[in-house]
C-alpha cells in the first residue's frame, strides 16, 4: 500500500497520531450521544413547563374577568387544568409542585365567593401535600405560611404555631423566614406544664434522638390504654405492632449499651399521654436475632415507655396507623437486602417497542439495574371478620378476591416460573399491618393486593389500580378511607403517616407496576365484555401499602356495589380474565424492566 496517499497524522505505522484519532472520534460520540440525551429530557421538560404556562393562562383570564370569577364552573376548569399537569407530570420536582400549589390557590380564591367549607379543605389538602411531597421547592414555605393563616383563622393555635416555627427551623434564609416570625409574634406564649422527675420501677432514661410524632387529636385529659403488643419475625425483619385505645404522641430514642447492668443497646418509644394496661405483660420475648425483648413500664404518670432490647439490627422504622390507633415498629437484619433469589427470565415475548426503548423514554432505576422479579406476594383483601363490600345480592368483596388471588398465583407460577405467596389461602381475617409484613418477611419483589370497589352510588362502575401516594382528589380518598376502614376526615390529618409515605423509595416503580396492571387488565376483559370502564391510575394512601419494601399497589378490580358488575363477579369466567389481566400487567413490567436493562448494556 501507498503511504503517501494517507496525510501524515493518520498515516499507518504512525501509532500515536492512530490513538489520538480515536480518542477524538470517542469523545465526540459521547458528547453527541449525551447532547441527545440532554436534548430528549429538556424536550421532556418543556412539554411538562409548556402545560403548566398554558394552565397559568386559562388562570389568569379568569382573574381578569369579573363575571367569570363568581362562576363555580369556570373556577373547576382550570383547577382541573393545573390537576392534569400534576398528574401527567407529578415526577417533575420543579413543574408538579407549582400545579399543586395553583390548585391550592384556586381553591382559596374559589372559597373567597362560594364560602364553602369544602373549597376550603381542598386548598388546605393541596397546601399540605405541596409542603409534605415537595420541601425543597420554593414554594414550600409559602404553603405553610397560608397554612398557618388558615389554622389560626379557625382556632387551631397549635397547628398554626407548628406551620410558623417549621419555617423559620427548615427555611430560616427563606423570603417567608421574616413573616413567620411575625405572625408566631401575635400567638399566645404556650403555658409550661409541670412534668415529674421521676421514673417508676422497668423505666430506662436516656436522651431522645427525635423530635416527637404528633397525631391529630390526642386528648391530653384522657390518657390512651396500651393494650397489646403483637409481633412477627423472619429470619432478618421482625415487625411489632403497639396497640392503644386512643391516639398518643410518640418520642424515639436508642440507649448505648450498658455492659454493668448486661444491657444490649436499645430502641425505645415514650408514648404520651399513655397508661399501661395491668393485664399487658412487662417484658415480652422475641429472641429473633433482631429484637431480644420488648419491655414496658410506666415512664411518668402520663407515659408509657417501650424498650426494644436490640440484637444484630441494622435499621429501626417506626409510624402510626389509625382506626384502631396503633404504632408499627420494623426492624430490618444488616443483610435484609442480599439474597434475592432470581428466576429465569418470563416466558413472553418481547414488549411491542422496547427495541426503541434505549434512550425513547425515561429509564427507572429498577430497569437500569435490571432487578429480577423471583418473589411475588398476592394479597387477597379483607376476610373472616372483615367481609369487605358487599354487593346489593349479598356477594361478598373477601370471598371474590379470595378466589381471584388465588387464580392469580397459578397463572403467575406457570407464566413466569416464579415463586408466589398468598398472604391467606382461606377465609381467615389479617390484620392490614400483617399483610405487609408477610411481603417484607419473604422479602418480595412485588406486591399486589386485590379489592373489589364499592361506592354510594350504585351505578359507579369501572377498574382502577392505585399505587402508595398523596391523594389528589377526593374519590381517591374515599376508596383509599374505605379499603382503610377510617373516615374520609381521618385520611385528611394523616400528615405524618404521608411523611413516612414519601420516604418510600418504591413510588416510582409503583407507579409503573400500576399502569401496566390497569392497561392489561381493561385491555383483558374488553376482548370479551361490554361496557369496561377504565378509571385509571390513582395514588392514595392505603394503610395495607405502607411500608411495603417493594413496588406495591391495589387493584379495584370491579364495583360489587354495581348490580351488574357484581353479577359479573359471580361468573367464573369473569374471574378468570380478570386474573389473566393482572398476570399479563405483571408480566409485562418484568419482561420491560429486563429488556430495559439489556438495552442499556448493548
Amino acid at each position: 500500500m501507498d503511504k503517501s496517499c494517507f496525510p501524515l497524522s493518520i498515516r499507518p505505522g504512525h501509532g500515536l497520531f492512530s490513538i489520538s484519532l480515536a480518542i477524538t472520534i470517542l469523545a465526540v460520540t459521547v458528547f453527541l450521544l449525551s447532547d441527545l440525551a440532554y436534548a430528549r429530557q429538556s424536550s421532556k421538560i418543556n412539554r411538562a413547563e409548556a402545560s403548566y404556562r398554558q394552565a397559568m393562562a386559562s388562570y389568569k383570564r379568569l382573574a381578569s374577568n369579573r363575571k367569570l370569577r363568581k362562576d363555580r364552573k369556570a373556577w373547576n376548569q382550570v383547577i382541573n387544568r393545573f390537576r392534569h399537569v400534576y398528574l401527567k407530570y407529578f415526577e417533575d420536582e420543579k413543574v408538579a409542585p407549582k400545579a399543586l400549589y395553583m390548585m391550592a390557590r384556586c381553591y382559596r380564591e374559589l372559597y373567597g365567593y362560594s364560602t364553602s367549607r369544602k373549597d376550603l379543605n381542598a386548598s388546605i389538602e393541596r397546601y399540605q401535600v405541596l409542603a409534605e411531597k415537595f420541601p425543597e421547592h420554593y414554594l414550600a414555605d409559602d404553603a405553610l405560611l397560608t397554612l398557618g393563616d388558615y389554622y389560626k383563622s379557625t382556632g387551631k393555635i397549635r397547628l398554626a404555631r407548628e406551620s410558623w416555627e417549621r419555617i423559620i427551623a427548615e427555611y430560616p434564609s427563606g423570603d417567608q423566614a421574616r413573616s413567620a416570625r411575625s405572625k408566631l409574634k401575635t400567638l399566645h406564649p404556650d403555658r409550661k406544664r409541670k412534668t415529674a422527675s421521676y421514673s417508676k420501677s422497668g423505666g430506662e432514661r436516656g436522651p431522645s434522638t427525635y423530635s416527637p410524632v404528633v397525631p391529630p387529636r390526642i386528648s391530653s385529659s384522657r390518657p390512651a390504654h396500651i393494650r397489646d403488643v403483637r409481633h412477627w419475625s423472619a429470619s432478618d425483619y421482625t415487625r411489632v405492632v403497639i396497640d392503644a385505645s386512643g391516639p398518643v404522641s410518640f418520642k424515639k430514642g436508642y440507649l448505648a449499651a450498658n455492659r454493668t447492668k448486661k444491657l444490649p443497646k436499645r430502641f425505645y418509644l415514650d408514648l404520651k399521654p399513655a397508661q399501661k394496661d395491668k393485664k399487658l405483660k412487662k417484658n415480652i420475648e422475641i429472641n429473633d436475632g433482631l429484637l431480644k425483648n420488648v419491655r414496658l413500664a410506666q415512664y411518668r404518670p402520663d407515659t408509657v415507655r417501650v424498650v426494644f432490647d436490640l440484637g444484630k439490627t441494622g435499621k429501626i422504622k417506626a409510624f402510626y396507623l389509625e382506626d384502631p390507633f396503633r404504632i408499627v415498629v420494623d426492624a430490618f437484619g444488616e443483610n435484609y437486602l442480599l439474597g434475592t433469589y432470581c428466576p429465569p427470565p418470563p416466558r413472553k415475548k418481547k414488549p411491542a417497542g422496547s427495541s426503541r426503548k434505549k434512550g425513547a423514554q425515561k429509564i427507572s432505576l429498577a430497569q437500569q439495574l435490571g432487578l429480577c422479579v423471583g418473589r411475588i406476594v398476592i394479597d387477597a383483601g379483607h376476610g373472616g371478620k372483615d367481609p369487605g363490600a358487599v354487593g346489593p345480592s349479598g356477594l361478598k368483596e373477601k370471598d371474590v378476591v379470595l378466589k381471584i388471588a388465588k387464580k392469580v398465583a397459578t397463572k403467575l407460577k406457570k407464566e413466569l416460573n416464579c415463586q408466589v405467596i398468598l398472604t391467606r389461602r382461606k377465609d381467615r381475617f389479617l390484620p392490614l399491618e400483617q399483610r405487609t409484613a408477610i411481603a417484607n418477611a419473604k422479602k418480595a419483589d412485588l406486591f399486589i393486593s386485590i379489592h373489589a370497589n364499592a361506592s354510594p352510588n350504585r351505578r359507579a362502575r369501572g377498574i382502577e389500580t392505585y399505587f402508595l401516594n398523596f391523594a389528589v382528589d377526593r374519590e381517591a380518598m374515599r376508596v383509599a378511607a374505605l379499603e382503610n376502614a377510617t373516615s374520609t376526615k381521618r385520611m385528611g390529618d394523616l400528615r405524618n403517616i404521608l411523611n413516612n409515605i414519601m420516604k418510600n423509595t418504591k413510588v416510582n416503580e409503583s407507579s409503573r407496576l400500576a399502569g401496566s396492571i390497569q392497561k392489561q387488565l381493561v385491555g383483558n376483559l374488553r376482548k370479551k365484555y361490554s361496557r369496561i370502564k377504565d378509571l385509571g391510575v390513582r395514588q392514595a394512601p392505603f394503610f395495607v401499602l405502607i411500608g411495603a419494601r417493594m413496588p406495591s399497589v391495589l387493584v379495584e378490580v370491579s364495583f360489587i356495589s354495581n348490580k351488574a358488575e357484581e353479577k359479573r363477579l359471580k361468573n367464573n369466567s369473569y374471574l378468570d380474565r380478570i386474573a389473566e389481566g393482572i398476570v399479563d400487567g405483571i408480566s409485562t413490567y418484568v419482561a420491560e424492566t429486563q429488556y430495559a436493562f439489556l438495552d442499556q448494556k448493548r
